[in-house]
């Protein structure tokens, strides 16, 4: 990938990031989930796992977000550092 679709993809993934829209429901499905733990009965295990891997995958999809950010920043500083800017 060359670092025109990087920087594209970078911008993208932080106007998501910023987007109040998205924060929010991301933060609600996030409360949504924690209910789920903190309400589920003893026998709904399943119930509780599902609410873990949610949990887990707004968690990554939030990470991976990051990580198209802070490429740029990486890119753009390995260049400096080989004198390619």
């Amino acid at each position: 990938m060359d670092l025109q679709a990087i920087e594209i993809k970078a911008k993208k993934s932080k106007s998501l990031l910023e987007d109040d829209r998205f924060k929010e429901t991301v933060e609600d499905l996030r409360k949504m989930q924690l209910s789920v733990f903190a309400n589920s009965g003893a026998d709904e295990l399943e119930k509780r796992e599902d609410a873990h891997a949610i949990l887990r995958a707004l968690t990554e999809i939030e990470r991976l977000l990051h990580a198209n950010v802070d490429a740029v920043t990486l890119i753009t500083k390995k260049g400096k550092h080989l004198g390619k800017d």
